[in-house]
């Protein structure tokens, strides 16, 4: 297997090496939760992701309470708080997914290179703080702040795990475990049997401050029942640390959580102490806190040791089920057809099976043998069009394409690619329709594929919480172009009729699931500004997100990264 990046310890031979859209390359701990794994999502983007363990996953309550949280974590944005980049609550093992964060943590910082002092640790105080502050704000209490869930990253300090230890409360973890947190770091009120809230994390909070300042706890070392009883009883002890944080921490550290303050005011205060002074740059660090963390590893080396990249059918393979044509034809029924292109009725020349398909099986584009497969495919394909999966992705992120290919139906065989699809232009209309122009290509050199207009859907919006795409369809059922090896392109035009935010590409054999998720790869965004003016457009003139490109319908840092689809929702301004 390959090297895992630097810095990174290997997976272990029993460990997975996808899990979701993600591809593992090494282990970055584990815990009383699970796993915790570095890897790599389809853009390369380093990420953590953790596992929680699967006497958890046995737990009803805590698949719940894990739920709840999860649709919490991913509304939370703040620059010291790592970016949400997706969860599966409802897999056979639960997982999490944030963006990796490289750096020591504050406990292995303070172990190996000593306290933090000056404007570094007036940063890692406010940094912490302001971590807080958005965490609260979104309604989740971390409960288990402490060194260990603290990374001193190059751009500033991140808080880690915040709102998971809330879903396991309850469960045979803390029922056979006790308290969830760590002793010197839990607060009085939780000691005494009071839920946690966020005066907790502010405790914590002081606490944190405490140890990076000197190396240890406000309330010293010791066996666990000694450390409980001077925490409930005795004051805490502040030498070491600078004498303008006293009043701010003695505040923080208060037996009673109403005299404490909020993690707001806290930020609020430590911004105006001595060092904390930042860049013009909205929450950038100060400079000295270069000097505090560095990289630990080359993003390169990540994409080196990480498994080759699955496709979009590969991720979803449980959930693919083949659709016969009359299935396929009374789904879009259901979905409401409509002529829109200048016809009333179904033309001749509709798919006669999945897929817009002439004769052919549930993968396959032109006349089949037996077999599934063209009477012309070379020997190579034939298994290919037998067994494989129709898939529909975009070529890239920085153009307006999609392929649709043929997927081997197990890990180990090679793709066709069948057919690209490109967005190449839009025209809008006096009535607020419009038109896109969109060029096919047909890409064997066997074979051939028809393409319909009802494998073109519309759809209008997204709202936040919405689980499945909602599809509207934006042609009629006629035959837009058969193609073959000797004529293998065809330019078409598709009239969209009262506005849409994205057009999809949807074969028949791909309906079904693209119905039943959000995350159906197949969509463009079209340009929102185009509506009540006749002019055309080429792709390049749309900046931002007035353009036609990729639809992403993940959340990303709690937010659609994408948000043409997206109706408007307080929780993402």
């Amino acid at each position: 297997p390959p090297e895992p990046p630097t810095g990174v310890p290997p997976l272990d031979p029993v460990d997975p090496r996808y899990i979701g859209p993600f591809r593992l390359v090494g282990r970055l701990g584990a815990g009383g939760m699970g796993v915790v794994y570095a890897g790599l999502d389809d853009r390369d983007r380093r990420v953590a992701v953790k596992c929680v363990h699967r006497v958890l996953a046995t737990d009803t309550d805590f698949r719940e309470r894990f739920t709840r949280e999860v649709k919490l974590v991913r509304r939370v944005r703040a620059a010291c708080v790592p970016d949400f980049f997706g969860a599966d609550t409802g897999a056979e093992v639960p997982w999490l997914a944030t963006e990796y964060v490289p750096g020591p943590t504050l406990a292995d910082f303070v172990r190996t290179r000593g306290p933090l002092s000056g404007q570094a640790l007036a940063e890692f105080a406010h940094g912490v703080a302001e971590a807080l502050t958005a965490i609260h704000a979104a309604g989740v209490v971390h409960r288990d702040l402490k060194p260990g869930n603290v990374i001193l990253a190059p751009d500033g300090p991140k808080v880690l795990d915040f709102g998971i230890a809330r879903a396991t409360d309850g469960t045979a973890l803390t029922r056979t475990g006790g308290l969830v947190g760590t002793p010197g770091w839990i607060s009085p009120e939780q000691y005494r049997g009071a839920p946690a809230t966020d005066r907790s994390d502010v405790f914590a909070w002081a606490g944190l401050v405490v140890h990076a300042a000197t190396g240890r706890g406000p309330f010293g070392s010791g066996t666990s029942d000694v450390v409980v009883s001077r925490v409930l009883s005795e004051p805490p002890s502040l030498l070491g640390v600078p004498v303008h944080l006293h009043a701010v921490l003695h505040r923080a550290l208060s037996k009673a959580p109403e005299a404490r303050p909020t993690a707001a005011q806290l930020q609020q205060a430590v911004a105006g102490l001595p060092g904390t002074e930042r860049h013009a740059d909205a929450g950038s660090p100060n400079r000295t806190w270069a000097a505090v963390s560095v990289p630990l590893t080359d993003p390169r080396e990540w994409i080196r040791g990480a498994p080759r990249k699955r496709s979009w059918a590969r991720r979803h393979r449980t959930a693919l089920t083949a659709v016969s044509g009359v299935l396929a034809l009374a789904l879009v029924v259901g979905l409401g057809v409509r002529a829109l292109t200048g016809e009333d009725s179904s033309l001749p020349g509709e798919p006669s099976g999945p897929g817009g398909t002439t004769g052919g099986s549930a993968a396959t584009g032109g006349t089949t043998s037996a077999a599934g497969a063209p009477d012309d495919a070379p020997e190579e394909y034939r298994d290919l069009y037998e067994t494989g999966e129709v898939v529909v992705e975009p070529a890239s992120q920085d153009e307006p394409v999609l392929v649709r290919r043929l997927e081997p139906s197990s890990d180990g065989g090679e793709p066709l690619d069948q057919l690209r699809i490109d967005f190449s232009e839009a025209v809008s209309g006096e009535f607020v329709d419009f038109r896109m122009t969109i060029d096919l290509e047909y890409l064997p050199d066997h074979g051939s594929l028809t393409v319909h207009s009802n494998e073109f859907l519309g759809l209008r919006a997204i709202t936040p919480g919405q689980e499945n795409l909602d599809f509207r369809t934006v042609g009629n059922t006629g035959l837009l172009a058969e193609l073959t090896p000797d004529d293998p392109t065809e330019t078409v035009r598709l009239t969209f009729s009262g506005g849409v935010a994205a057009v999809y590409f949807v074969p028949l054999e791909t309906r079904a699931r693209a119905q039943e998720s959000l995350d159906y790869p197949g969509g463009f965004c079209v340009p929102r500004s185009m509506s009540g003016v006749s002019e055309t457009r080429e792709v390049e003139t749309f900046p931002g997100r007035d353009y036609i490109g990729p639809l992403d319908t993940t959340l990303t840092n709690g937010a659609p990264l994408d948000n043409c689809a997206y109706t408007e929702d307080s929780e993402y301004q």
